[in-house]
């Protein structure tokens, strides 16, 4: 087995086990909260969001392991597309720069699986493309409150603890 297989190979377990994991938050977040309380999201996400990435995260997880190099590919891609969506979220929601770390390290897992897989050219023109979906599914999905809504609720929470 080669070198480029095995590193191929863990690094998609580790990205399967993370999104196996952080699926289970996404179906379960309607029920629990925890995603919207950690990420002090206030209703800037549509309530269908976290279930469907749930699903679509597990779905991710099992066709990492598919056999098929040009599904492995594409999934990838996908990744990247929704990691980088992850860190321009917390962007958006003006986070602490350093929350866009988690995020980026799965952009980062899927530029190096990829690269396995295909030319550089392609790679960067894939990441590209990535970019741009993540960046008009952002417009479109997360609705920032403005600065009166956002202290609002703030101020509102805060009286509540």
């Amino acid at each position: 087995m080669s070198i480029n297989h095995q590193l191929d190979f863990a690094l998609r377990v580790c990205e399967s086990v993370a999104f196996f994991l952080h699926g289970i938050l996404g179906i379960t977040e309607p029920l629990t909260g925890c995603l919207r309380n950690v990420f002090q999201e206030n209703g800037t996400m549509p309530r269908w969001f976290w279930p469907v990435a749930g699903c679509i995260l597990w779905l991710v997880s099992y066709l990492n392991f598919c056999g098929n190099d040009d599904i492995i590919l594409a999934n990838q891609f996908y990744i990247m597309a929704f990691h980088i969506g992850g860190v321009l979220y917390h962007r958006k929601l003006s986070h602490h720069p350093a929350s866009g770390v988690g995020p980026g390290m799965f952009v980062l897992l899927g530029f190096i699986v990829a690269s396995m897989r295909t030319s550089m050219l392609f790679l960067l023109s894939g990441l590209c493309v990535c970019t741009f979906i993540a960046m008009g599914l952002s417009n479109l999905l997360i609705k920032v409150p403005s600065d009166r809504e956002s202290s609002q609720l703030y101020s509102s929470a805060s009286h509540t603890l």
